[in-house]
């Protein structure tokens, strides 16, 4: 009976670990032990009850509770602590960065809420598997000008407010082929020349990519760590912005668009600001695009591509602002 008895704590133990593992904010974590043990003991002490058998329940419940309690206790367990953390992955890969200053960081919590040691030294793939880039920690990331700490692969981070602010490279080579550490926004022309303005994402194409100071012409995906070095990021299904499957003609892609931004407003994935935004840039385009109709209603083939360049890089933004609901530490 014994046997049984001890067979069913094991078996009640064994279920709970999805429990343990429960997505949570940052500051959540720190009471995330305590937690653990007592849902642990619960579900535990529930289960081994109902494997137990007939006769044997009570001491099924106490058996499944002692196992659930000490299994949850320890998977719930972290060596880390937010104040001593760089920030944290969210369930979609998402980064959210904190201003615990360099001498303090230890530490992240990665996109399946475990605690890992050093900075983050790679990246996510398309398909949400961890890619280690580097074993230096020294060109994982950088600090930005507000002092939070930015992986060199995110394309942006939320800040302890929510907000969603834009990443920025690393650093950049200038027309010499030499590294300029330091934040920096814009992307290289198909001759590597540098040219200021909107940042790239590790999955858009690009025309080339630099190696060890040495241009290397042809299409690529990746980004530079914080010394320079390129990273190969693999092409992934959704490097048209999520939009294989929409419309391809202007008004089918207008309303596509306005039904997606509105979906992310009502499903939290996108905040009131970012869909207002996205909103109006919408309500541009299409301003623009009714204003080159000629008398006839139809658009020269070259307004034709300018409107849609325009509705796709809206795609790709409204893809990136789409990444869960905001959340704050």
């Amino acid at each position: 009976m014994h046997k049984n008895l001890l067979a069913a704590g094991i078996a009640a133990a064994a279920l709970i670990p999805s429990v343990a593992f429960a997505q949570q904010t940052c500051e959540q974590r720190r009471s995330q032990q305590a937690v653990g043990t007592i849902a642990g003991a619960g579900i535990g002490a529930l289960l081994g009850s109902a494997i137990a058998g007939k006769g044997d329940r009570t001491a099924g419940a106490v058996i499944g509770g002692l196992g659930g309690g000490v299994l949850g206790n320890q998977l719930s367990k972290s060596s880390g602590d937010c104040a001593q953390a760089y920030g944290y992955y969210d369930n979609a890969g998402a980064w959210h960065a904190s201003t615990v200053s360099r001498q303090n960081a230890r530490g992240y919590y990665d996109r399946q809420g475990q605690w890992v040691e050093g900075a983050p030294l790679g990246h996510y793939d398309s398909s949400g598997r961890w890619t280690v880039a580097s074993n230096e920690p020294a060109a994982a990331g950088y600090y930005d000008r507000g002092g939070r700490w930015v992986p060199a692969s995110a394309t942006g981070y939320y800040a302890a407010d929510g907000r969603w602010v834009e990443g920025a490279a690393s650093g950049h080579y200038d027309t010499r082929g030499r590294w300029i550490a330091g934040p920096a926004t814009g992307r290289y022309d198909v001759n590597g020349r540098w040219i200021a303005g909107r940042a790239t994402r590790p999955s858009d194409v690009q025309p080339g990519y630099y190696d060890n100071g040495q241009w290397r012409r042809g299409e690529v995906t990746g980004y530079y760590d914080a010394r320079g070095r390129w990273i190969m990021v693999q092409a992934n299904n959704d490097h048209n912005g999520g939009r294989a499957n929409a419309p391809s003609d202007i008004p089918g892609r207008q309303a596509w668009l306005d039904e997606r931004i509105r979906r992310g407003l009502n499903d939290g994935t996108l905040t009131r600001a970012e869909g207002n935004r996205a909103l109006r840039t919408l309500a541009a385009i299409g301003r623009e695009e009714r204003s080159l109709r000629r008398r006839g209603g139809d658009l020269r083939p070259r307004d034709q591509h300018m409107i849609m360049a325009k509705l796709d890089t809206l795609s790709d933004d409204v893809r990136d602002m789409r990444r869960g609901p905001v959340r704050s530490y």
